[in-house]
């Protein structure tokens, strides 16, 4: 069996790579990378291209049985082109040449952030909704929201496609989220949430096992899955997050009124002279809005369990990042 993996440069795309060379099935392993780029891995085969490119598509495709689609455009800067030609019609015509080719199974990563959460304390599983609203979106998020429905629309004509939605990400080599949006100030931590609020937390080699599970399991074609270690209330995170950290600060959650209230002033004021702000009334909107996401599908037809648990995870992350390993 050989597998293609596309961003396995990037935080999810290595430790993909990491679960695939320890697995007893990975067989062989190819990784679709812009050029210059490169990956750890002595068996490792290197296919040059570019997401944006699919005329490269072909090439890195041949004898390919399975194909992991991590890769996407993340970059904080870029006209919605940029975003577009990669994320959305990368995706659409990474579909159509693995199907062309002939490829079993094609695994798309997607994100939770794809879904509606129409009101505070929702409860959302794989066949809720997603959000409507994607003109409102940042480049990316609508991105990744306009990548999902290409997906989908794939699995309706049947290709062999399976989605997988992971949670809010963390794990070595990534800086470790303390919540949503967050910021230092001294001794203190502002948090825009709520105590209250559900931080899903996904552990970056958890969720690699899962999409490894998905994509050896023929019966994951047209399924989506959402990928979550476990629901973790801010202010118990928080704690965890303080001793895992060893570091010393008192949190300071600021009420979602004020947010609002002043996100509205700064997105009106910067429209009023022809700029775009810098966050908007609907991007406070989903990152206040708790939801509550059923991951039992993947547990019950992956038969997956995330290994590590939060609290371990994150100290494993910890001290990674502090020695400058990296992978855990």
């Amino acid at each position: 069996m050989r597998t293609l993996v596309t961003g396995a440069s990037g935080f999810l795309g290595g430790a993909i790579l990491r679960q695939l060379a320890g697995g007893d099935d990975c067989g062989q392993v190819r990784v679709l990378v812009r050029p210059g780029r490169t990956v750890s891995g002595d068996s490792v085969e290197i296919a040059e291209g570019d997401l944006s490119d699919p005329r490269t598509f072909g090439a890195a495709l041949e004898g390919v049985d399975v194909v992991i689609h991590a890769g996407a455009r993340v970059s904080t800067s870029g006209s919605w082109e940029d975003f577009a030609a990669a994320n959305v019609r990368g995706t659409q015509e990474l579909i159509a040449a693995s199907e062309k080719a002939g490829v079993d199974h094609f695994v798309h990563v997607s994100s939770l952030s794809v879904y509606d959460i129409a009101a505070d304390g929702a409860s959302l599983d794989e066949d809720s909704p997603l959000e409507s609203g994607s003109q409102d979106r940042g480049f990316y998020s609508r991105s990744k929201l306009e990548a999902d429905l290409v997906a989908q629309k794939a699995m309706k004509r049947s290709a062999p496609v399976t989605i997988v939605r992971p949670g809010l990400l963390f794990g070595p080599g990534r800086p470790v989220p303390l919540a949503r949006r967050s910021v230092a100030a001294g001794p203190f931590r502002l948090i825009l949430a709520s105590p209250g609020y559900l931080m899903p937390m996904a552990f970056v080699d958890n969720v690699a096992d899962a999409i490894v599970l998905a994509s050896r399991c023929p019966q994951a074609i047209g399924r989506a899955y959402t990928l979550i270690d476990d629901h973790v209330r801010q202010d118990d995170y928080a704690r965890v997050f303080r001793d895992a950290s060893g570091q010393s600060w008192r949190p300071i959650y600021i009420p979602p009124v004020l947010i609002r209230t002043a996100v509205s002033v700064v997105e009106g004021a910067a429209r009023a002279v022809g700029r775009t702000p810098p966050m908007t009334r609907h991007q406070v909107d989903r990152t206040l809005r708790s939801a509550r996401f059923d991951g039992s599908r993947a547990r019950r037809e992956l038969d997956w369990q995330p290994k590590v648990p939060v609290s371990e995870a994150l100290q494993r992350s910890f001290e990674a990042n502090r020695s400058g390993t990296g992978a855990a």
